[in-house]
């Protein structure tokens, strides 16, 4: 398995059946992401692309919780720093604009540092809603063609956000909901779909174990 995606959830949930304030979940979020890029590399993962914040996210959550993530994207250089030492590429998909120009600026900036990285990829999948993503293709094609007889599924799929890697083998989801909130939903048409009750910060190596086991064992018959 090349490309790994995963909706982290059910954080928020977490913490409050421990009692904990909105920033142990914050935390908790933060440390399993550190912890599931070391397995992931382990396992032989090249893309490990991990959905960490939603537009409703923004708009419906308290303001404190909100600076919260903001808080935690401004230091992912600070905490990513010893795997970006051993070649760790970031990278990330959707609409960064809506975030903070510090935030943005971060990000960008940690972007072009690791540009020529090959350890493993992590794209993180900030500030996403299905129907931005799709306008936001339309009019990247309008711009640049305004030819409809040039549009294909190959031509039309260099306009999508995640456009430079490879479709997702399997996409996880955390908590036990069963739906895919039209995560990657263009590349996922082969994709396989595996549901855990583990919240993302109780997703650990032994689940991530069982994800590829069954990889391994899905009958993928397509393209044959």
């Amino acid at each position: 398995m090349k490309h790994l995606g995963i909706i982290m959830d059910w954080n928020r949930r977490r913490a409050k059946e421990r009692l904990l304030p909105a920033f142990a979940w914050h935390k908790a979020w933060a440390d399993n992401v550190e912890r599931i890029i070391e397995s992931a590399h382990e396992k032989w993962i090249k893309y490990l692309t991990l959905w960490g914040l939603a537009t409703e996210n923004l708009k419906k959550r308290s303001k404190d919780e909100v600076n919260g993530i903001i808080k935690l994207i401004n230091s992912i250089e600070n905490r990513l720093d010893a795997m970006i030492q051993k070649g760790l590429k970031f990278d990330t998909i959707w609409d960064i604009s809506q975030l903070p120009e510090k935030t943005q600026q971060i990000l960008k900036s940690l972007k072009e540092k690791t540009k020529d990285n090959v350890w493993i990829v992590l794209i993180l999948a900030l500030v996403y809603w299905w129907q931005d993503e799709i306008i936001r293709w339309i009019q990247k094609f309008i711009k640049e063609w305004w030819d409809s007889e040039s549009l294909t599924r190959e031509t039309f799929r260099n306009y999508i956000d995640a456009w430079a890697y490879p479709p997702a083998e399997v996409i996880v989801r955390t908590g036990w909901d069963i739906r895919h909130s039209w995560f990657l939903l263009y590349d996922s048409e082969y994709s396989e779909y595996y549901f855990t009750q583990k919240k993302w910060p109780e997703f650990d190596d032994d689940e991530l174990e069982k994800v590829i086991d069954f990889f391994n064992n899905a009958k993928r018959n397509f393209g044959k």
